[in-house]
């Protein structure tokens, strides 16, 4: 044989050959390590959740957070809450079925169409009078149709589904662990 060689030699005993043996029922553990590395990053996208903070740190704080309070993200918790994953046989996906997910993570802008909208107050029985407060519909006895502008909303972007460095650290211990059978 021309060229180069290296023999590698080892006994049945070898950390090589343990290591191998490993290897060679991975495919039969595949499943398991995805639903491991799913079940922790979705965790971690939580708990990242929770703590206001994204893919890039600390998320900007929305315009309802700052008139009314709260946690940016978290009116209903309804997308955090949503974020699943589904392991198969050979890969792995994580993210939601929300469909305003994306404009929250990417950002954008909502147009608005005009519409008309209906709004209800109280009317004093005796003057005739209608009062300026807005009420529900069920204690109204007045209502008004109105015209609605149309007007566009900008989204800030506020990545939330991906890998972080933290999450990648966990993932190379979970297949180190799934490999080495700890």
């Amino acid at each position: 044989m021309a060229g180069v060689l290296i023999e590698i030699k080892t006994d049945e005993n070898s950390v090589l050959m343990a290591l191998l043996k490993k290897l060679s029922d991975f495919e039969d553990r595949k499943r398991g390590l995805f639903e491991d590395i799913g079940s922790t990053v979705t965790e971690n996208i939580r708990e990242r959740w929770t703590r206001g903070e994204g893919l890039n740190g600390r998320w900007p704080l929305s315009v309802r957070v700052m008139r009314e309070g709260g946690t940016t993200l978290r009116k209903t918790s309804r997308l955090m809450n949503s974020i699943t994953y589904n392991a198969t046989d050979n890969g792995l996906e994580i993210g939601t079925d929300a469909e305003y997910g994306a404009i929250h993570h990417f950002g954008g802008v909502i147009d608005m169409p005009a519409r008309t909208r209906t709004l209800y107050f109280r009317q004093d029985g005796r003057t005739g009078l209608v009062g300026n407060r807005f009420v529900r519909q069920s204690r109204s006895n007045f209502a008004q149709d109105v015209q609605a502008k149309a007007y566009k909303v900008n989204m800030p972007e506020r990545p939330w589904l991906g890998i972080t460095d933290d999450d990648a650290q966990d993932i190379v211990n979970l297949v180190e662990g799934t490999i080495l059978d700890e």
